[in-house]
């Protein structure tokens, strides 16, 4: 199986979505201490969540009206930056006359858009990240094989590092100055150094959808879509394992760790390419790498992000537009809300931080 991120992106829903009236105006969510925000891809919102009351606080529009098709920009992922004072989203689209952006929100200045970052057309934006200072943001351009490095401050865009042709980098984290990429058509990790600009290349063998780092930086995971695996790369030591989700799994997306490095969150999305979507997380324990629990969430589960303090999951459902709860000591969902249409990234802010 060969995945492309165009398939990752349409491979829950072909139905063209309408577009919105405004995409600058949030009115009526203030600054909340404790927030998730989840990008609603076919629903062009971000739904807010006040993850103090478990509750939906309201939705932000992205905009702007589409082309001849009326499909224009699709939310695909979030990011609140780690010093917690904006949140970044990746917009791409269907129609090839929509220049993609990358836009940012103020969660202090009632969730109004305060910057929307052009990068051209045809990039096929998939995810964004900030460094630990929160100095710059970083998107993959599937398209053309990049990473789009943006000052934070200024908004503006500091140069494009190229991948290799034929990466198609999707999923990304940051960790002590370098970048952990999953090339999705690459079938691999890329690593950049941001200091020099050097990619290396680590083969993995499947189709790379997502990474992520635990706090220290001692592990880096990537997730397996089509072998339906998680590998486990020690930068350290260069070492790579990998173990295998369970066999009825559907294949792997997003994947987070707590903040003790104890466990590893997996969404088994399943539904591209013609397979069945599934409603599980897995939980990977992290220092035995094995696969511990088994969490029924709901349809196409594909996000996840878990709080600063370890002790919530949220998890976006694609196939169901909800975003369920869970709690991590006991491995169990608690609550469901209902967010926008096709929910998929999703990010989260708490007192003076972001979770990266």
């Amino acid at each position: 199986m060969r995945l492309s991120y165009q398939v990752l992106l349409c491979g829950l829903s072909l139905s063209l979505f309408h577009c919105s009236d405004d995409g600058n105006d949030a009115p009526g969510i203030p600054l909340l201490p404790y927030a998730v925000y989840v990008a609603d891809e076919h629903g062009q919102t971000i739904s807010v969540i006040d993850a103090s009351a478990d509750s939906v606080a309201g939705k932000i529009s992205i905009g702007i009206p589409g082309g001849h098709h009326g499909q224009g920009l699709i939310p695909h992922n979030v990011q609140v930056a780690p010093d917690g004072k904006t949140v970044w989203v990746t917009a791409s689209t269907h129609d090839h006359g929509v220049a993609e952006q990358v836009l940012v929100i103020d969660p202090h200045a009632g969730h109004r858009i305060i910057a929307r970052i052009t990068l051209g057309t045809d990039q096929h934006l998939a995810h964004v990240v900030l460094d630990s200072a929160s100095r710059f943001a970083y998107a993959t351009a599937n398209q053309p094989g990049e990473v789009v490095e943006i000052d934070a401050a200024t908004f503006k865009i500091v140069r494009r590092i190229p991948l290799g042709n034929d990466r198609g980098p999707h999923g990304l984290r940051y960790h002590g100055g370098k970048l952990y990429i999953a090339n999705l058509a690459g079938n691999s990790l890329g690593i950049v150094d941001l200091a020099t600009g050097n990619v290396e290349e680590l083969a993995l063998g499947g189709a790379a959808v997502q990474t992520a780092v635990v706090p220290g930086g001692r592990y880096v995971f990537v997730s397996l879509y089509d072998t339906r695996e998680v590998v486990r790369y020690e930068p350290s030591t260069g070492k790579v394992d990998r173990v295998s989700l369970p066999p009825d799994a559907k294949g792997p997306i997003q994947l987070y760790p707590t903040p003790d490095g104890k466990w590893l969150f997996v969404c088994d999305q399943g539904g591209l390419d013609g397979d069945p979507v599934s409603d599980k997380v897995y939980t990977i324990d992290i220092p035995s790498f094995s696969v511990s629990n088994t969490i029924v969430c709901g349809a196409a589960a594909h996000g996840v992000v878990v709080n600063n303090d370890g002790t919530r999951a949220y998890v976006t459902n694609s196939g169901e537009n909800t975003l369920t709860i869970v709690d991590v000591a006991t491995q169990k969902p608690v609550k469901t809300l209902p967010v926008g249409e096709t929910p998929n990234g999703v990010g989260f802010l708490f007192p003076g931080g972001g979770m990266p």
